[in-house]
């Protein structure tokens, strides 16, 4: 058996994170490349309103009636293009991770070419996954006004629903732009296989998230404070771009790991539950090329 071959069995939650950071290493360049795209256009918007916001209620406080207007404008167009790259970047990321994974050449460019407009569809799904979530929520919330037992079980009813949202909006991207699926199918297909392993999937995740603290927020904390300490004379505005400057280094930094973590997840519970491992050795006779979303339709549910 080839090492190819050796990659497609149930890995170890060590054993992914491992993974993840070997692919992470091996494919630096690409991975970061398709980062800095879909990143820096958000960093320089976000650069824009900030000093936009600044000046608002600074130098030009006796104008700020003028500028509330354009400046809630910029505020909600930013959560827009914000919503568009973030998603363009992840579903380009999750491609070129999957494509390494399974032995496909991979490269910046390609990434983006090959999701076509999976990227859309990811944010409508992510908005069903949403609402199916608010609408699971319903009944514990108004259980929680109940006196006593209810505010415990609707609080605790709570919990746990946004514990299972977290584990299926996890899915939903890999889902989205490996498999093709829509909107609505996307959904059921991660509920499908979150609830195969929905304990391990939530310890794998607080794990993941617990590193991504100790990567973005510590880091941007150490770097805010040592400017503070050098630069202790600064304005608010300075400080705010510095902030955001950190936070963006990490989180870019992190992002490749973070979604090859979650991608080698998905093919894990493929391996473990459908037999993907088996099915592409046998359609690709063991070779070195495969397309996920090829092999999709006769594994899924």
């Amino acid at each position: 058996m080839t090492a190819f071959a050796q990659n497609l069995r149930p890995l170890s939650i060590a054993e992914l994170f491992d993974r993840s950071f070997r692919l992470y290493r091996q494919n630096f360049g690409t991975f970061l490349g398709i980062v800095a795209l879909t990143q820096l256009p958000l960093f320089a918007f976000q650069l824009i309103l900030l000093m936009t916001q600044g000046a608002s209620t600074a130098d030009l406080a006796e104008f700020s009636d003028v500028l509330e207007g354009p400046v809630s404008l910029l505020a909600i167009l930013h959560i827009i293009v914000s919503t568009l790259f973030t998603q363009i970047g992840a579903a380009a990321l999750i491609q070129a991770i999957s494509d390494n994974y399974l032995g496909r050449k991979v490269s910046t460019l390609s990434a983006f070419q090959r999701i076509g407009r999976s990227w859309l569809t990811l944010i409508l799904a992510l908005m069903v996954a949403g609402l199916v979530i608010g609408a699971t929520a319903v009944p514990f919330i108004l259980v929680f006004f109940i006196p006593c037992i209810g505010q415990v079980v609707g609080f605790a009813g709570a919990v746990a629903v946004m514990l299972m949202g977290i584990v299926l909006t996890s899915l939903v991207t890999p889902v989205v732009v490996l498999e093709k699926k829509s909107a609505g199918e996307a959904t059921r297909r991660a509920w499908e296989l979150a609830k195969k392993r929905m304990g391990w999937i939530l310890g794998y995740l607080i794990l993941l998230g617990l590193f991504s603290t100790l990567t973005i927020d510590g880091p941007t904390i150490l770097l805010q404070s040592l400017f503070n300490y050098l630069a202790g004379n600064a304005n608010l505005m300075t400080q705010s771009i510095v902030q955001q400057t950190g936070n963006l280094l990490f989180s870019a930094l992190f992002l490749p790991i973070e979604l090859t973590a979650i991608t080698l997840m998905y093919f894990d519970l493929r391996i473990r539950f459908e037999g993907f491992d088996l099915l592409v050795l046998a359609e690709t006779g063991d070779s070195t090329l495969v397309d996920a979303s090829d092999l999709t339709s006769k594994t899924s549910l």
